[in-house]
Order: structure tokens, then C-alpha cells, then sequence
């Protein structure tokens, strides 16, 4: 039924949108066609450009993701385990998560010159402060007493980790996947939009950009359209379907 209403109000939207072009309603450079659209998608893929431009990006996202990822763990497993270091890394990410990822942007710059490692560390830094903050929110919300049994029961602290710890924060591990996900795909695309004016060279971003620069409004048009599509791919294919496993197991 929800799959019905979501293809209802997408036709419809599409409905509207060609009557709006086709009427003159809406100039053409600042809506184009549907028909319009998916032409110039299909010849942008056609050539290579769409496609190169999405796994460029993408790859960008893994590369920072991973190992930010990792970061956060141990960032708040030492929270969970000192009291000093949880209160060192709440105020560094007091300081550094309201800060926009994009405005380090000249310091790298200065720091490591031009190059792709300048858009992994945008996107890194993006990555690295929900995750912490949700798994860190995680440990701590683990009952006291599930600590003290398993500790009782004299559980190694690798199985404490494995067994208890990460099993009970599981909600707020993928509550903090899910946010760096989407935080991690806006940084890439506004650093490799700004990077790329400098080092000419990117990967969806700098091709929505390239389409702005040459009033190429179906190109950019189709570039948006492919970043909303990943975007719920991604969701709907990853993130939905781990929800679903953990309500599962809850409802077990």
C-alpha cells in the first residue's frame, strides 16, 4: 500500500511538472522537461560521465567513511572506559561537530595543498562526530547491572565488547551510520563543487557543477536526480533492511 501511494504521488508530481514545461508556465532553463531530463541522463551515462562521476564520489565516501568509522569506536569505547577521556572527547566534539565540514576547506588547503585528500578529510570530518556522539549514547545507556553480571561471570573485555556492548548499542550504531551517511554524501558533493573549481577534477559534484556553468539545465537536472536516487537506494537497500533485522530480534 505505502508502495502504491509512493509511485501515486510520483506520477502525479510528473504529471504536473511536464503540464507546467510544456504549457510555458515554466521556462525550460529553470525546469526542463521530463522527456528532456532522462535524454540527457541517458547520454550522460551513455558517455561515461554520469556513472565515472557517481563511483568517484562514492569512492571518496568509503575511503573517509571506514576509517572515520573506526575512529569514532574507539573514541567512544575510551569514553566508556574514562572518565577523562570521555570528558576530553565531549568537548572536542562540542567544539567540532557544529563546525561545517566545508569550512576547513581553505585551512587544508594551506595545511596539505590540492588534492583528493583534502575532500576525505571534509568528508571524514563529517563522519567521525554523529558517530561518536550515538555510540557513545549507546554504551552509556547499557544497564549497570548488565556490566556487573557479565563481569561476575568473569567475560574477557573482548567478549564484554562483543557480546554485550555492541549487541545492546546496536540501535544507536546504526542511528550513527545512518547520520554519517547522509551527512558524508552532502560534504562530498559541496567539497568536490568547490574543489573542484580548483584543482579541476571530481566527481558528482563538480559534474552538477560543470552543468551549471554551461546552462546544461537537463544535465544538472539528471546529476540531482541520480544523488536523490543513491541516496534512497542506499536506504532503502541498507539501512531499512538492518532497522527491520533489529526489530526482529526485539520483537523475539
Amino acid at each position: 500500500m505505502k508502495l502504491l501511494k509512493g509511485v501515486g504521488g510520483t506520477l502525479l508530481l510528473g504529471v504536473i511538472w511536464y503540464f507546467l514545461v510544456e504549457t510555458g508556465r515554466i521556462s525550460p532553463l529553470l525546469l526542463p522537461s521530463p522527456q528532456e531530463l532522462f535524454k540527457q541522463m541517458i547520454e550522460d551515462f551513455l558517455s561515461g560521465s554520469l556513472p565515472m562521476g557517481l563511483l568517484h564520489s562514492l569512492l571518496m565516501i568509503f575511503l573517509a567513511l571506514i576509517p572515520s568509522v573506526i575512529l569514532g569506536f574507539f573514541m567512544a569505547l575510551f569514553s566508556f572506559h574514562s572518565r577523562k577521556m570521555d570528558r576530553f572527547f565531549q568537548t572536542l566534539s562540542a567544539l567540532a561537530h557544529p563546525l561545517p565540514g566545508i569550512a576547513l576547506l581553505p585551512l587544508l588547503i594551506i595545511w596539505t595543498g590540492l588534492g583528493p585528500q583534502i575532500i576525505l578529510l571534509i568528508v571524514a570530518h563529517s563522519v567521525i562526530w554523529p558517530f561518536y556522539i550515538n555510540l557513545r549514547n549507546g554504551f552509556r545507556d547499557i544497564p549497570p547491572l548488565w556490566i556487573d553480571v557479565a563481569r561476575n561471570r568473569e567475560l574477557s573485555e573482548w567478549d564484554l565488547l562483543f557480546k554485550l556492548m555492541i549487541p545492546a548499542s546496536s540501535t544507536q550504531i546504526l542511528s550513527g551510520l545512518k547520520i554519517s551517511w547522509a551527512r558524508s554524501w552532502r560534504a562530498v558533493i559541496a567539497a568536490e563543487m568547490l574543489y573542484g573549481t580548483i584543482g579541476g577534477s571530481g566527481g558528482l559534484g563538480w559534474f552538477i557543477y560543470q552543468k551549471r556553468i554551461f546552462m546544461d539545465s537537463p544535465g544538472l537536472f539528471g546529476g540531482l536526480l541520480l544523488l536523490m536516487i543513491t541516496g534512497v537506494v542506499v536506504d532503502k537497500l541498507v539501512f531499512q533492511r538492518w532497522e527491520m533485522q533489529l526489530k526482529g530480534r526485539g520483537e523475539t
